[in-house]
């Protein structure tokens, strides 16, 4: 007990930063965060708005919240930067306005985790947002991007600087366990949030083109967002409508997965695309968009990429190759997943995260 205080007390504590301490997306990574680093290292979260400890709740002791009010949240955020500034500071889903509260508040150890590629929403917002990252450019940041994409888009919109790549991990066995090499196209699916920019739309219309022509096909849809409404409101009206099921929000993805034989996903834009990973980890063929990411997943352009979600003459036409020699294409699809554990095992995920602290 006593060595393991002296070790707790030799290495600076962490605090995970943001908005909301809900899971979803990378916020669920401080989970495995502070559970692999539990007994090594102190750990805290800190959520600027309030929203409870969904992510350790083991950690309530090293948890704190802010407020709903803006002046409060960020006074109280300033104040909290200000009494830990010694330690490591590790922000997730934060921006820069609240990254450079923590520079001024004497924090030295910030470790910013950038893992998306819209820094900003409208010309209002890059006004202050890119004059936030000037401002921070003027100290020392360890930056860490989870795609070569996301980290060249931060490069080129918000500091003209290269952050480290550390690729998002999966627990491997999760999805192997049920990798197999698909025979047959029975159960085309798709996977994610029912957005605007994620095109299930586009989805629901080379199903019914597909579902004409193969009265075995069916379509399920596995998600929930903003068109949800709408996207089963189009479903109803199809006339292949008893062919397409709606799960919402799934707990057991890999199961899901395993059972499907074809992944549709034409996102407009990501900074990684956690669900297609998921899918080649388990042999399930994935067709998608050309975002640059996909191909630092997938390694193959010709065989998985449908093109640009906005061209759907080119969308139609690739997807229909794709599928004229559907064998081909499982076994391709099947032989990624040997690529995909060399690149995104959570073990390597957590040890490269352990270097940054190590090096802030």
């Amino acid at each position: 007990m006593h060595r393991q205080t002296k070790a707790l007390q030799a290495e600076p504590p962490i605090h995970y930063v943001v908005w909301e301490a809900l899971p979803g997306g990378m916020e669920s990574y401080i989970t495995r965060y502070t559970e692999h680093l539990e007994g090594r290292r102190s750990t805290y979260i800190y959520s600027l708005r309030p929203s409870g400890n969904h992510l350790n709740p083991r950690l309530n002791g090293h948890f704190a919240e802010g407020s709903r009010n803006n002046w409060a949240c960020y006074t109280g955020f300033f104040r909290y930067a200000r009494r830990y500034r010694r330690d490591v500071f590790h922000f997730i889903n934060s921006g820069p306005v609240v990254l450079l509260l923590a520079l001024l508040a004497g924090v030295r150890r910030p470790v910013y985790h950038i893992h998306g590629t819209k820094h900003w929403k409208t010309w209002k917002d890059r006004l202050y947002l890119k004059a936030a990252w000037r401002l921070v450019g003027l100290f020392r940041v360890r930056y860490v991007a989870n795609s070569e994409h996301s980290a060249a888009i931060f490069e080129r919109d918000a500091l003209p600087l290269r952050p480290r790549v550390v690729y998002n991990g999966f627990d491997l066995q999760r999805f192997l366990q049920h990798r197999h090499r698909r025979m047959h196209l029975r159960r085309m699916a798709y996977v994610g949030r029912l957005d605007p920019d994620k095109n299930a739309h586009l989805v629901l219309r080379l199903f019914e083109e597909l579902a004409a022509q193969r009265p075995e096909v069916e379509l399920h849809i596995a998600g929930s967002g903003a068109l949800e409404a709408d996207i089963r409101r189009q479903a109803q009206q199809s006339p292949f409508a008893h062919r397409i099921f709606f799960y919402g929000w799934i707990e057991d993805v890999a199961r899901f997965y395993a059972e499907a034989d074809l992944f549709v996903f034409l996102s407009a834009h990501e900074s990684f695309g956690n669900v297609v990973a998921e899918g080649l980890l388990t042999g399930l063929p994935v067709l998608t968009s050309d975002v640059p990411v996909f191909e630092e997943i997938h390694g193959d352009t010709t065989t998985f990429c449908l093109g640009n979600p906005n061209d759907y003459a080119q969308i139609r036409q690739r997807f229909w190759t794709a599928l004229e020699d559907y064998a081909a294409l499982a076994q391709k699809a099947y032989d990624a997943a040997e690529r995909l554990q060399r690149l995104f095992d959570i073990k390597t995920h957590l040890k490269d995260i352990e270097e940054v602290y190590a090096n802030p």
